[in-house]
């Protein structure tokens, strides 16, 4: 093992050792459960420079590596802390391809999964629609259909019947603003997210492969996604996968819904004033840089304030499912989620908006072991619940 042949070895020699990764608010949510600084940036840069110089045996280091890595959310926090301005997650990324032997056991299950039904949770592709019952009349009509503009759903909000109000949400806002757009679902796979995290990527750049050529067949060039995850490997990850620019434009799910709002295919009507919190989502937020949007949508919403946590955008909390923890340290995710949980019960806050449906299992699931009255929703759930309502009142109305 030569680690002087990795395209960042160069960086394990600029880490300053100053800190900023380990002691600010928003920098490395696992270092506050675990106190091991394995888990921080500046613990991983150590531990990978004197592995490099030959000063911890080979096993050693690998193994103290493999800890720092697998119990990292990947928020970003760090890199964003860094002084030195080294691109941490890419390092990180890097250095989990040397320790493919050694990854966690669920991690290896996931990769079994996506390997064998191109999903996380190994369920069959035909049930990767089991979510649409409540909109089955409105997805038949799309599925399939060519349009200029699509919607990628994705294995959580696909699999996961708490997660599956978004789309069901999505779809009954598209069918309210008349909008026809394309939803490929029986023929979508993982967007690999899995297997980059997990320092996979040549595994990942088979299903990049096959979810672009999905998407062109349909003439798509639009793509909108409900995920973060999926967001941050379409727009950032995909390029460098393929190397190439997409040929389409990729847009979150709240941008393509304000866009129906602003030319008013959509009226919506408050019935109740309501006090929200918007959890940025590291992925989109710290990763991709897009903190508007979320807050231009709740602004358009009537009745809905917006209260900010003390901690957000770029210094917004993590929600502690990132990075593969939520599978593999699930006593992690917890830790993390019950800060940022105590900041919305302290906030006022009575509904926790999402934009990244494993921030809002992680969320909904500690509320609900911590009997909070605070509800963890997807922001489209909100904007049909106004959508809706507008179309009650025009009926009572009549």
């Amino acid at each position: 093992m030569n680690l002087k042949n990795l395209k960042h070895y160069d960086e394990f020699f600029t880490c300053a050792y100053c800190a900023y990764c380990v002691n600010n608010n928003a920098a490395c949510p696992t270092f506050l459960s675990v106190r091991h600084e394995i888990v921080t940036g500046r613990g991983k840069m150590i531990t990978a420079r004197n592995l490099a110089q030959g000063l911890l045996k080979k096993d050693e280091g690998l193994d103290a590596l493999t800890e720092g890595l697998f119990q990292c959310t990947f928020c970003g926090a760090c890199e964003q802390e860094c002084i030195v301005d080294i691109p941490l997650t890419e390092v990180y990324t890097e250095l989990k391809g040397l320790v493919q032997d050694r990854i966690p056991t669920d991690t290896k299950k996931l990769y079994l999964n996506l390997e064998s039904k191109f999903n996380i949770y190994g369920m069959d592709q035909a049930d990767r629609n089991f979510w649409n019952f409540e909109v089955e009349d409105i997805y038949e009509e799309l599925v399939n259909q060519p349009a200029e503009v699509g919607y990628f759903i994705g294995c959580v909000a696909s699999y996961m019947g708490r997660a599956s109000g978004a789309p069901v949400a999505i779809l009954k806002l598209v069918d309210h603003a008349n909008e026809r757009i394309s939803i490929f679902s029986p023929t979508e796979n993982c967007c690999g997210n899995p297997f980059l995290l997990g320092g996979c990527q040549e595994k990942a750049e088979t299903l990049a492969e096959y979810n672009v050529a999905e998407i062109n067949k349909l003439g798509i060039k639009t793509l909108f996604v409900s995920c973060a995850g999926c967001y941050r490997v379409f727009k950032q990850e995909y390029p460098k996968l393929l190397r190439k620019e997409l040929p389409f434009n990729v847009i979150t799910h709240m941008e393509y819904i304000l866009g129906l709002i602003k030319k008013e295919k959509l009226k919506l009507e408050s019935l109740t004033q309501i006090n929200v919190s918007f959890k940025d989502p590291c992925e989109l937020g710290r990763h991709c840089g897009e903190y508007n949007i979320a807050r231009e949508l709740i602004d358009h919403l009537p009745g809905v304030t917006n209260l900010e946590l003390p901690d957000n955008r770029e210094n917004a909390l993590c929600c502690g499912a990132g990075g593969l923890v939520k599978a593999n340290y699930p006593d992690i995710a917890k830790d993390v989620v019950l800060k940022l949980i105590h900041q919305m019960e302290e906030n006022g806050t009575e509904l926790c908006l999402n934009a990244c449906p494993s921030c809002q299992l992680n969320i909904d699931q500690f509320l609900q072991e911590q009997q909070s009255p605070i509800l963890s929703i997807d922001i489209s759930q909100l904007v049909h619940r106004l959508s809706q309502n507008y179309i009650n009142s025009l009926a009572m109305n009549q």
